[in-house]
């Protein structure tokens, strides 16, 4: 008797809502608005994008190609970070933004917010008299203004490290931390920093939050 077929898994369906992605944003500001425009929680739509077993990655860019009904190649072109590894913007192997807008360094940064707004890249050259591939330079090598003027560990602002304390008194652990700052702040931070910023500042707080679980999907896995 032959035995029955394994069954396929069924490919990634577009979501209902489709948004276009701003020039220069960045993957995890896509994917948060992906998510609300469609009434998911954003951290349950980066995780699912990620999948077992590194939920709080980076998320991957054929599924996010998938559920946006975007193809990968303008996803590439639009997002700042698409193509590198976390909290990196992409590399241009040819030349450098230091050498390029040495004369007006603040313009690449004049032109993050302009697109922001929701300018095309034609938009964006004719309105800073640049050409086109200084505009998309500008937009790959742009990083996002911080939250905070005063950095200290690791990236972490002040603001940030203030936020992390006051849930960490409240008793929550670094998943339901990065759940948090994903859902209710706004903010993507790398897990592996957080969990260690937590173990280091936060000593009582990480030996106490066991138990989490697994997967952030839940029953939703």
């Amino acid at each position: 008797m032959t035995p029955p077929l394994p069954e396929l898994p069924r490919p990634l369906a577009p979501l209902p809502v489709r948004l276009r992605p701003h020039a220069g944003e960045i993957t995890d500001s896509y994917v948060r608005r992906l998510a609300r425009a469609n009434h998911l929680k954003p951290s349950y739509l980066h995780c699912f994008l990620n999948g077992p077993p590194f939920w709080f990655g980076k998320p991957q860019l054929d599924r996010l190609a998938a559920v946006s009904g975007r193809s990968e190649e303008s996803l590439d072109r639009a997002l700042a970070d698409a193509s590198s590894p976390r909290g990196r913007i992409k590399p241009n192997p040819r030349t450098t933004r230091t050498e390029l807008f040495a004369d007006d360094p603040n313009l690449p940064l004049l032109i993050y917010i302009d697109a922001r707004r929701g300018h095309t890249i034609q938009d964006l050259a004719l309105r800073h008299e640049v050409p086109r591939r200084l505009v998309r330079l500008a937009l790959d090598t742009m990083q996002p203004p911080p939250r905070g003027v005063d950095r200290s560990y690791g990236g972490f602002d002040s603001d940030l490290i203030k936020d992390i304390r006051t849930m960490a008194n409240e008793g929550l652990g670094p998943k339901q931390m990065w759940l948090r700052l994903m859902d209710e702040y706004e903010v993507s931070v790398s897990y592996t920093m957080l969990r260690r910023f937590v173990r280091q500042y936060c000593p009582r707080r990480h030996n106490a939050a066991k138990g989490s679980p697994r997967s952030p999907l839940g029953h939703f896995q």
